[in-house]
């Protein structure tokens, strides 16, 4: 897949295209369904299948004092778009070049001169261009030659799917639904940096993950069932997002993993947390040993449910 940052680096050797242009953020099933179309699309003709998306979310250029917490990095984007078969992939900075260009500036010099776009696949509630304006309708009323498809949104349990729903889910840290929401476990990928190395005193040592991606959106503060990847193997566990009230008065949120029948030493290494279940809320322990004894249980727990769920722990 050709990957591309700007609009001037883009180097076009075919003379036709079908593209879908959006944010793509997570990538869920909804999305999957435009995309799935664009591929079809792309095979038919036998032409390339292009995504036109944003290295930055609009809203961030719109309202730069809020923050926009993603569900998938840039690179978590190229890499899965690249496993679906995606041809070539431009993510631009959405700046005020971007901002203030119509719908028509916008289709006729980058979707028309630029990339020679025939066939564009819309999403339920996909637009583009200045307010908006650009659309299937826009596009079927102004460029007759060019073939637009329509997808249609993308339901489960009696809710739109879309990745605000999904980020929604998460941040109540309702893992599971987002799960099926995204058609992938959601993940969190970091650094190991070093703690204060109480959970190796007490039986349970924990790898404390600096996140690579600030922006990522993090679960909700609590316990959960995790697969974490480290060194290319995957080792099941529990993680606990939160500042740790039992030990310390520090707000600093922590993201540690306690890995199952593992020992190495991985300062500095890069891992993979996957989020699989949800046990409890993060809470203030009377003592130390009662959070003792609420890990062990936490540990207990987790296994049966692996174990019920058929996945080896």
């Amino acid at each position: 897949m050709r990957f591309y940052r700007s609009l001037n680096e883009i180097v076009i050797d075919f003379n036709d295209c079908v593209i879908t242009v959006g944010m793509f953020d997570g990538l869920h099933i909804g999305h999957s369904s435009v995309l799935n179309n664009v591929i079809e699309i792309s095979r038919k003709y036998q032409i390339p299948s292009v995504v036109l998306s944003f290295s930055n979310h609009p809203q961030s250029y719109f309202n730069p004092d809020s923050t926009n917490y993603a569900l998938t990095s840039l690179e978590e984007k190229a890499t899965h778009l690249q496993q679906m078969g995606i041809d070539v992939l431009i993510a631009i900075p959405f700046d005020s070049f971007i901002a203030s260009l119509s719908a028509q500036q916008f289709t006729s010099s980058i979707l028309v001169d630029l990339l020679h776009v025939s066939n564009i696949v819309f999403g339920y509630d996909n637009h583009f261009g200045h307010n908006r304006e650009g659309s299937k309708a826009f596009i079927d009323s102004y460029y007759p030659t060019i073939s637009t498809h329509r997808v249609n949104e993308s339901i489960l349990n009696n809710e739109v799917v879309s990745s605000s729903l999904i980020k929604s889910k998460i941040i109540k840290g309702d893992v599971q639904q987002a799960a099926l929401l995204l058609n992938y476990t959601y993940a969190l990928s970091g650094h190991v940096i070093k703690g204060d190395q109480l959970g190796r005193t007490i039986g349970f040592p924990t790898a404390n993950m600096q996140l690579i991606n600030s922006e990522k959106l993090i679960p909700a503060h609590g316990v959960y069932i995790t697969k974490t990847t480290v060194f290319g193997q995957e080792y099941f566990g529990m993680t606990n997002i939160g500042v740790r009230p039992t030990v310390t008065k520090n707000q600093e949120l922590r993201i540690e993993t306690h890995l199952f029948n593992f020992d190495k030493e991985i300062y500095g290494e890069v891992i993979k947390v996957e989020f699989i279940e949800r046990l409890r809320d993060e809470r203030k322990f009377e003592s130390f040993p009662a959070l003792v004894e609420q890990l062990n249980q936490d540990r207990i727990k987790t296994k049966s449910i692996l174990a019920q769920i058929h996945i080896a722990s």
